[in-house]
C-alpha cells in the first residue's frame, strides 16, 4: 500500500467538504501531482441535516445514508474514511461498524492533539452546531482526553447556529469576525483553548485575518491526521489508524 486512498463521505455540507480537500492538498508536501494522495469524495448533501436528528428523532435520521456512502466509498477502492462534518460523528460507531476499513474519527483526533499541547485538566471552549453540543458527544471525548469543556451561552449558541445555518449553509453573506468574537468570549471566560468544532464554522475559519495560537480548528486537524496516514503508508507500505 504505497498510496492509500482516501475516502471522504461529504456534501454534509458541500462547502465545508470543498474546505476539507483543499486543506488536504495544501497540506500534502508534494512537488508534482503525483505526490498528492489519491482520494473519492462522495458529495452527497441530500443526507438528512444531523442536528434535527439529533434534538428531534422524529426527523428523518442521517446514519442509513451514512453508512450506505461508506460501504460505497469502500467498494469504490477506500482504504480509509474521513467525514467532513463533526455533528456527524453522532453516528460514528454505526458508520465505522458498516465497514471494513478505518473510519478517523475528528473528535478523536481534535482531543488528542488539544491534550498533548495542553495537559490534562486544561478547560476547553467549543464552538459548534446545536446538535453536537446537545448530543455531548464532543464532550466527553475531550473528557475521556482529561479535558474540561466550556459552552457557549444561550445567545451565543444562537449566533454560533445562526453563522452555520443563515451564513455558509444559505450561501449568503456572513462576517468572520464574529466567530472570532465568539471565540474570543469563551477564551476571556477562562478556556485554555477554544475548538472549532463545525466544519461550516471551519470555512469562516479560513477567511480570519488571524488566527491565533489558542484557535484550534477541528478539520485542520482531521487533515493533518489524513495526510499523516496516507504519508505513513507511502514510506512505510501500511495504514496505523
Amino acid at each position: 500500500m504505497n498510496k492509500p486512498v482516501l475516502g471522504i463521505i461529504g456534501g454534509v455540507g458541500p462547502l465545508a467538504t470543498a474546505c476539507f480537500m483543499e486543506a488536504l492538498i495544501r497540506k500534502t508536501p508534494a512537488r508534482r501531482d503525483q505526490d498528492h494522495m489519491p482520494m473519492i469524495v462522495f458529495n452527497d448533501p441530500q443526507i438528512p441535516d444531523r442536528t434535527a436528528h439529533i434534538l428531534d428523532h422524529s426527523q428523518p435520521d442521517p446514519q442509513p445514508e451514512m453508512e450506505k456512502v461508506a460501504r460505497w466509498l469502500e467498494r469504490a477502492g477506500a482504504d480509509y474514511v474521513a467525514i467532513a462534518c463533526n455533528t456527524a460523528h453522532y453516528y460514528y460507531e454505526g458508520i465505522n461498524s458498516a465497514v471494513g476499513i478505518p473510519v478517523v474519527n475528528i473528535m478523536e483526533e481534535t482531543a488528542k492533539r488539544l491534550a498533548a499541547n495542553l495537559g490534562s485538566g486544561s478547560v476547553v471552549g467549543l464552538l459548534a452546531t446545536e446538535g453536537t453540543v446537545a448530543s455531548g458527544v464532543f464532550q466527553d471525548c475531550l473528557e475521556r482526553h482529561g479535558l474540561k469543556t466550556l459552552e457557549p451561552d444561550t445567545d451565543e449558541q444562537r449566533e454560533v447556529t445562526s453563522l452555520i445555518y443563515d451564513g455558509v449553509k444559505a450561501g449568503a453573506d456572513y462576517d468572520p469576525q464574529q466567530l472570532m468574537r465568539l471565540g474570543e468570549h469563551l477564551w476571556e471566560r477562562g478556556c485554555d483553548a477554544v475548538i472549532v468544532g463545525c466544519t461550516e464554522l471551519s470555512v469562516i475559519y479560513q477567511g480570519l485575518p488571524d488566527k491565533p495560537a489558542w484557535l484550534y480548528d477541528s478539520l485542520d486537524v482531521l487533515a493533518d491526521r489524513c495526510v499523516e496516514l496516507y504519508l505513513h503508508a507511502r514510506t512505510h507500505g501500511s495504514l496505523e489508524v
